[in-house]
């Protein structure tokens, strides 16, 4: 591993980004072979941003292997959402980082009013244990959520793993 290698952008979720794919920070990064993209979202066969996200998107040049994208279709629950952060954190595991990224948006929620996955309030609590069991110096990036009486919930319910 060189001294650059190491940072990890893992994105959801639309919590690890979050429902929709981080079609930006994907395109910054897909041909860095220093900094590994994952992003578990919203299916872009049939969710916004329609032409980013696939599966098939692997990075490119000398960055081709560190992005990893994980569509996952609308009225995906956390058991389901959960076996995929399962995969990233087995890829970030191999790719040897040093540090974590976490794109946080809680649209991921059930009652999100623009997204359709079906995590609860307390699926929140769960996913910041597993981020923080990467025992990676970790920063998280408030990315969104419209459930607006939620939110504070939710992102809390992250961070108390942390705390």
């Amino acid at each position: 591993m060189t001294e650059h290698r190491g940072i990890i952008i893992l994105s959801s979720i639309n919590a690890i980004r979050h429902y929709h794919h981080g079609n930006g920070t994907q395109a910054i990064f897909y041909e860095r072979p220093d900094v590994f993209f994952a992003s578990l979202h919203g299916d872009p066969r049939t969710e916004y941003p329609f032409f980013l996200g696939h599966a098939d998107e692997t990075g490119a040049g000398a960055g081709l292997g560190a992005n990893l994208n994980l569509p996952l279709p609308r009225g995906t629950d956390f058991a389901r959402w959960s076996q995929a952060l399962d995969v990233a954190l087995a890829a970030i595991k191999r790719f040897g980082a040093q540090a974590l990224v976490v794109s946080l948006g809680v649209d991921t929620f059930a009652g999100d009013p623009i997204s359709g996955f079906a995590l609860q309030s307390d699926d929140y609590l769960r996913m910041g244990e597993r981020l923080a069991a990467v025992g990676l110096p970790t920063a998280l990036v408030f990315e969104g959520g419209y459930a607006v009486d939620a939110v504070g919930v939710n992102v809390v319910n992250v961070l108390q793993a942390f705390a």
